[in-house]
């Protein structure tokens, strides 16, 4: 081989594997980013007016509200110089989101006291304090005081900035703001496992869109799965091909003694190649069945996104993308929509990470065959 083919061989194997390793980290970032939750963001186009905080406390009088949050973001303040978003919310917004904090975050004894506490980010604290130890300290929204009672440590990684929506939020008791009741509610999340889970599902809250993250987490899972598929099917086709000229070779062989004598006095003669060819034409099937049967290639699609009668109908594919992406347009604007921002970002960058690593691996597999072609050649000129 030439040194540009060796080079574009390097090359193309230094890509396939850094785009392989670009899917994994994504995927596995994203996933641990999703927690087991459904939220439900106000879609700007409904007809229906959201729920107020009134309403919600009426409604936790019928049924259990533990493990169910709820977001009430306000108008952007400016603190030091700073545009912030104060959001109201409850004690349980921290728990069910699993998020990292210094600190506590908001309790029900707050809630029940009317405490003026308040939950900022790591970046806030950085901007406001100099630095992330600001549990103590005093932040002043709409000339109340609050006494910051947690920090949430982000993390400032390339998934966190691409899910990002510019916003700077400050979490505060909802109790404790004069007039709550009447607020809009932007946001209401749960835990999937909360007792009260099937009853929120089955209210009539047409207004808000519902997202569940565990099931875009299989989504996520699914992009996984197909790049083990994709290693897997260009092992059988490797591995088939060596199979398929390692049996004609021996079958050859066997043909060629046969011809001088008898089958039994043949294997007396070349034992080793029949137990070859055995091991050989049911050893790497074998191999690859149980690759098969061992390995997870489930691959998770959302079932509204296929057509009931006719998997080719391509207008069903494209009006549900348009609806899909007008949802996802009219939720930007409202709410907090970070987890939303997570799973799209991270769908579509593993999307073409995907295709990428495909096209790769393919020049890559081309390669190999072709240098394998070129090795058997040589060796059977030799011989």
């Amino acid at each position: 081989m030439s040194k540009r083919k060796i080079l574009f061989a390097v090359f193309t194997t230094l890509i396939t594997a850094l785009v392989f390793f670009l899917c994994l980290y994504f995927s596995g970032n994203a996933q641990a980013q999703l927690p087991s939750i459904t939220q439900m963001n106000y879609n700007l186009k409904s007809d229906d007016l959201p729920l107020t905080i009134k309403d919600i406390e009426n409604l936790s009088q019928r049924i259990s509200f533990k493990q169910v949050s709820f977001c009430t973001e306000l108008e952007q303040v400016n603190v030091k110089e700073e545009s912030v978003t104060p959001v109201l919310t409850n004690e349980f917004y921290f728990e069910i989101y699993g998020q990292a904090l210094n600190g506590s975050g908001i309790t029900k004894e707050n809630i029940e006291n009317k405490d003026k506490v308040a939950v900022i980010s790591s970046n806030i604290a950085l901007k406001l304090f100099f630095n992330t130890d600001a549990v103590g300290k005093t932040v002043t929204l709409n000339d109340e005081v609050y006494t910051i009672c947690g920090v949430i440590q982000e993390n400032d990684n390339i998934i966190n900035r691409l899910s990002g929506d510019g916003k700077q939020r400050i979490y505060i008791t909802y109790t404790c703001y004069s007039g709550y009741e009447n607020c809009d509610v932007n946001t209401i999340s749960y835990d999937n496992s909360a007792s009260s889970a099937p009853l929120i599902e089955q209210m009539n809250l047409s207004q808000y869109h519902p997202t569940n993250f565990s099931e875009k987490a299989k989504v996520i899972k699914s992009f996984e799965h197909i790049i083990f598929l994709i290693l897997f099917i260009a092992l059988c086709f490797v591995a088939l091909k060596i199979w398929c000229r390692i049996c004609k070779k021996l079958i050859k062989d066997i043909k060629e003694n046969l011809r001088d004598n008898y089958f039994l006095k043949s294997i007396k003669t070349i034992p080793y190649k029949y137990i070859l060819l055995i091991i050989t034409a049911l050893g790497i099937p074998a191999v690859l069945l149980s690759i098969f049967l061992i390995s997870d290639f489930s691959i998770f699609i959302v079932p509204r996104y296929i057509p009931y009668d006719n998997i080719f109908d391509v207008s069903h594919y494209i009006s549900a993308g348009v609806e899909n992406s007008n949802i996802i347009n009219s939720l930007a604007l409202t709410g907090d929509n970070f987890l939303i921002n997570l799973y799209s970002a991270s769908y579509n960058l593993l999307f073409w990470l995907l295709i990428i690593f495909a096209l790769c691996f393919a020049a890559l597999l081309c390669l190999v065959t072709n240098m394998l072609n070129r090795i058997i050649l040589s060796v059977k000129n030799r011989g």
